[in-house]
């Protein structure tokens, strides 16, 4: 049984005969500009007629395969950026419209029943041939274009992502990349709300619904005058910290939760920081201009002069890791390839 599926202003064919061929039959059923072939999928009579159009909404297919994979309402909204009651009423407008329960009655969302099971695989290759279309329209422009926004804590920001993308402009041209750059926390707020689409960052609590790949590892380390006592030791401790007037970075910085965490747990209570910047590099010009030290990373301290940099041994580490949702073009899916390849970390 043939279904033509109904996208809603989702996406706008080209007249090229090749995917005529490949995704729509018959033709003279179709509008170009409004229908897509989704290939055989047998259900019952009163709901599907052979060649009638499905009103089913693109939107509603997602959100119930997001719901399946993510497993739960809650992740499937913040993965696709909406809110929980938008996913449910997806679900529930499926239900009406294919007259059908999708889940079992008083069942965790990762129980389908078996018309919610034919329902969930049509939707995923539904999701999946439609991804395949666009790629396959990418692939006929000359050259990939777009544009991805990232937004990364100040440490990778500053010092791991500029060369990484230097190399990527010199293959992808017409990518635009946009890197803005906040703490930690705040990088990954703005990819939940969809105002990045990949965030890098040293966040060790990861946005639920979303990918976490470690990418990269980076060395906390003291940094003090060249007339501080330390700053001839070739390594410190946490205790040594614990006399010292620190300034440091402000609340949702991952450098100053690493460092305040880890003193906690070596000593027994906590450290407390007077003054405090949204910036690595203000940090360090605190130092320079008289402040006692500061925890910082290495790559940070690496080109400081007149300073010194002291290990804590153990080697007090942090990952860096890239967070991603759904790749919904081209230019994401290459950008965040060309990452993964580069990336740094190695499992231990």
């Amino acid at each position: 049984m043939d279904i033509y599926y109904y996208i809603h202003d989702y996406i706008k064919f080209k007249p090229l005969t090749s995917f005529k061929e490949k995704y729509l039959c018959p033709l003279e059923l179709l509008s170009l500009s409004e229908y897509i072939y989704v290939g055989a999928f047998e259900w019952k009579k009163e709901h599907i007629l052979f060649g009638e159009v499905s009103a089913l909404d693109f939107r509603e297919l997602q959100s119930l395969v997001e719901v399946m994979e993510k497993g739960s309402i809650s992740a499937a909204a913040a993965s696709l950026g909406i809110s929980q009651p938008a996913v449910s009423k997806h679900i529930a407008k499926l239900e009406r419209e294919m007259g059908v329960k999708i889940f079992a009655r008083g069942q965790k969302c990762s129980n389908l029943t078996v018309e919610g099971e034919v329902l969930y695989k049509f939707a995923r290759k539904t999701i999946s041939q439609l991804a395949d279309i666009k790629r396959d329209f990418s692939d006929i422009a000359d050259d990939v274009s777009g544009i991805v926004r990232i937004s990364a804590s100040s440490i990778p920001g500053d010092y791991i992502l500029p060369g990484i993308l230097v190399d990527f402009r010199k293959l992808y041209p017409n990518i635009e990349v946009e890197v803005r750059i906040s703490d930690s926390r705040e990088a990954v707020e703005k990819l939940v709300t969809r105002e990045s689409d990949i965030s890098v960052t040293g966040h060790g609590r990861h946005a639920s619904g979303f990918n976490t790949v470690p990418f990269a590892r980076d060395e906390l380390v003291l940094l003090v005058s060249p007339g501080h006592p330390l700053a001839e030791r070739e390594s410190i401790t946490l205790r040594d910290l614990e006399n010292m007037d620190l300034v440091g970075r402000v609340t949702g910085s991952s450098t100053s939760r690493i460092w305040e965490d880890a003193f906690k747990a070596h000593t027994g209570k906590g450290k407390h920081v007077y003054l405090k910047f949204g910036h690595v590099n203000a940090v360090v010009e605190a130092v320079r201009n008289g402040a006692e030290g500061a925890v910082i990373s290495r790559l940070a301290g690496e080109d400081v002069s007149g300073l010194a940099m002291i290990p804590f041994r153990p080697a007090l580490m942090r990952t860096f890791s890239i967070t991603y949702g759904t790749m919904t073009t081209k230019a994401m899916e290459t950008l965040l390839e060309f990452l993964l390849e580069r990336k740094t970390f190695k499992d231990e």
